[in-house]
Protein backbone atom coordinates (compact mmCIF):
# COMPACT_ATOMS: atom_id res chain seq x y z
CA UNK A 1 0.00 0.00 0.00
CA UNK A 2 2.80 2.47 0.81
CA UNK A 3 4.28 1.87 -2.67
CA UNK A 4 0.98 2.89 -4.22
CA UNK A 5 0.83 6.06 -2.12
CA UNK A 6 4.45 6.95 -2.94
CA UNK A 7 3.87 6.25 -6.61
CA UNK A 8 0.73 8.36 -6.65
CA UNK A 9 2.50 11.23 -4.86
CA UNK A 10 5.35 11.07 -7.39
CA UNK A 11 2.89 11.09 -10.29
CA UNK A 12 1.06 14.13 -8.85
CA UNK A 13 4.38 15.96 -8.39
CA UNK A 14 5.40 15.24 -12.00
CA UNK A 15 2.05 16.48 -13.29
CA UNK A 16 2.31 19.68 -11.23
CA UNK A 17 5.83 20.40 -12.52
CA UNK A 18 4.66 19.82 -16.10
CA UNK A 19 1.71 22.18 -15.62
CA UNK A 20 3.92 24.91 -14.17
CA UNK A 21 6.39 24.54 -17.04
CA UNK A 22 3.55 24.83 -19.55
CA UNK A 23 2.46 28.11 -17.96
CA UNK A 24 5.92 29.57 -18.47
CA UNK A 25 8.00 31.70 -16.17
CA UNK A 26 5.77 34.76 -16.61
CA UNK A 27 2.59 33.18 -15.31
CA UNK A 28 0.40 35.85 -13.77
CA UNK A 29 1.89 38.76 -15.72
CA UNK A 30 1.15 40.05 -19.19
CA UNK A 31 3.74 39.48 -21.89
CA UNK A 32 4.69 42.75 -23.59
CA UNK A 33 5.38 42.32 -27.33
CA UNK A 34 8.72 43.70 -28.49
CA UNK A 35 8.71 47.27 -29.77
CA UNK A 36 9.20 47.15 -33.57
CA UNK A 37 11.57 50.13 -33.26
CA UNK A 38 9.74 52.79 -35.25
CA UNK A 39 7.09 53.70 -32.71
CA UNK A 40 6.67 55.35 -29.34
CA UNK A 41 4.72 53.16 -26.93
CA UNK A 42 3.23 53.91 -23.54
CA UNK A 43 2.83 50.79 -21.42
CA UNK A 44 0.34 51.16 -18.57
CA UNK A 45 0.44 48.48 -15.90
CA UNK A 46 -0.85 47.84 -12.41
CA UNK A 47 1.35 47.29 -9.38
CA UNK A 48 1.69 43.58 -10.21
CA UNK A 49 3.02 44.56 -13.69
CA UNK A 50 -0.10 43.38 -15.52
CA UNK A 51 -1.17 45.51 -18.48
CA UNK A 52 -4.14 47.84 -17.89
CA UNK A 53 -6.66 48.06 -20.73
CA UNK A 54 -8.68 51.22 -21.28
CA UNK A 55 -6.41 54.00 -20.01
CA UNK A 56 -6.55 57.09 -22.25
CA UNK A 57 -3.11 58.48 -23.02
CA UNK A 58 -2.17 61.91 -24.39
CA UNK A 59 1.08 62.17 -26.38
CA UNK A 60 2.17 65.76 -27.03
CA UNK A 61 4.81 67.62 -29.02
CA UNK A 62 5.34 71.38 -28.72
CA UNK A 63 2.67 71.86 -31.39
CA UNK A 64 -0.01 69.20 -31.05
CA UNK A 65 -1.38 66.37 -28.91
CA UNK A 66 -2.64 62.95 -29.94
CA UNK A 67 -4.66 60.46 -27.93
CA UNK A 68 -4.84 56.68 -27.79
CA UNK A 69 -6.35 54.08 -25.50
CA UNK A 70 -4.36 51.17 -24.09
CA UNK A 71 -5.12 47.74 -25.53
CA UNK A 72 -5.45 44.37 -23.75
CA UNK A 73 -1.67 44.38 -23.10
CA UNK A 74 -1.78 47.89 -21.62
CA UNK A 75 -0.07 49.41 -24.68
CA UNK A 76 -0.91 52.69 -26.41
CA UNK A 77 1.12 53.10 -29.62
CA UNK A 78 1.99 56.35 -31.34
CA UNK A 79 3.23 55.79 -34.90
CA UNK A 80 4.18 58.23 -37.61
CA UNK A 81 6.03 60.62 -35.34
CA UNK A 82 9.58 61.82 -35.86
CA UNK A 83 11.98 61.06 -33.07
CA UNK A 84 12.13 64.01 -30.70
CA UNK A 85 10.81 65.51 -27.50
CA UNK A 86 7.31 64.47 -26.36
CA UNK A 87 5.36 64.62 -23.11
CA UNK A 88 2.87 62.04 -21.96
CA UNK A 89 -0.19 62.41 -19.73
CA UNK A 90 -2.70 59.84 -18.49
CA UNK A 91 -6.07 61.46 -19.18
CA UNK A 92 -8.36 58.78 -17.76
CA UNK A 93 -7.90 55.47 -15.98
CA UNK A 94 -10.25 52.50 -15.76
CA UNK A 95 -12.41 52.05 -12.68
CA UNK A 96 -10.42 50.71 -9.75
CA UNK A 97 -7.31 52.87 -10.29
CA UNK A 98 -6.17 56.21 -8.88
CA UNK A 99 -5.90 59.11 -11.32
CA UNK A 100 -2.30 59.76 -12.40
CA UNK A 101 -1.56 63.47 -12.81
CA UNK A 102 2.18 63.18 -13.47
CA UNK A 103 3.81 64.39 -16.67
CA UNK A 104 6.10 61.83 -18.31
CA UNK A 105 8.85 62.42 -20.89
CA UNK A 106 9.19 60.13 -23.89
CA UNK A 107 12.74 59.10 -24.83
CA UNK A 108 14.34 61.18 -27.59
CA UNK A 109 14.47 58.07 -29.78
CA UNK A 110 11.69 55.55 -30.44
CA UNK A 111 11.00 53.43 -27.38
CA UNK A 112 8.71 52.64 -24.48
CA UNK A 113 7.57 54.53 -21.41
CA UNK A 114 6.09 52.44 -18.61
CA UNK A 115 3.53 53.95 -16.24
CA UNK A 116 2.38 52.06 -13.17
CA UNK A 117 -1.09 52.83 -11.84
CA UNK A 118 -2.01 52.44 -8.19
CA UNK A 119 -5.19 50.71 -7.10
CA UNK A 120 -7.92 53.05 -5.81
Amino acid sequence: MSRIIKGTALLVAVIMVAMLAACGSNAGSSEIPKNPGNVYRVIVQDESETGVKGARIQFCSDITCNMAETDENGIASFEGFDEGSYTIHVLTVPEGFEKDTAEYEAPDTYGDVTITLKAA
